[in-house]
């Protein structure tokens, strides 16, 4: 199951190679725990320009934020049978964000998180009507705890 990791430009000097192979990782272990162990996926860690254009771009918000998940097909949940054995698309993370939200000092576990929260999108899941963010928060939950 490769989870391919891009650093941007401006990424690369706040998250050091131990911490991009642990939150690489972490996606490998959610994907086994989901049964998905021949899915893949791209985690893109990146700085607040590039992340501020993509959320323009593609969600007409002029502004940055810490996590931007692009699927490469539509999924109903992480059962969805068309979720096995295929490219499920990129997740992308502002390092930059995630630093001030989260500090040097606990930066990998942020990105940690993001990166799942970024996965359970992929799936199909959102957090904008209250059943489906409790859903997707239990995922995430158990994600983590894997």
């Amino acid at each position: 199951m490769p989870i391919d990791v891009v650093v941007r430009e401006g990424a690369g000097r706040l998250v050091g190679a131990a911490v991009r192979r642990k939150v690489a990782n972490r996606l490998r272990m959610a994907l086994r725990r989901l049964g998905r162990t021949r899915s893949s996926a791209t985690l893109v860690l990146t700085g607040d320009d590039e992340i501020r254009a993509l959320n323009r771009d593609f969600r007409g918000l002029d502004r940055a934020t810490d996590v931007l998940s692009f699927h490469m097909q539509e999924l109903a949940g992480e059962a969805d049978p068309d979720g096995d054995r295929v490219f499920l698309g990129d997740i992308v993370i502002s390092v930059q964000t995630a630093s001030r939200r989260a500090g040097r000092t606990r930066l990998g576990g942020e990105l940690e998180v993001l990166a799942i929260h970024g996965l359970c999108h992929l799936f199909g899941h959102d957090h904008h009507r209250p059943k489906e963010a409790g859903r997707m928060r239990a995922l995430e939950k158990q994600l983590l705890s894997a």
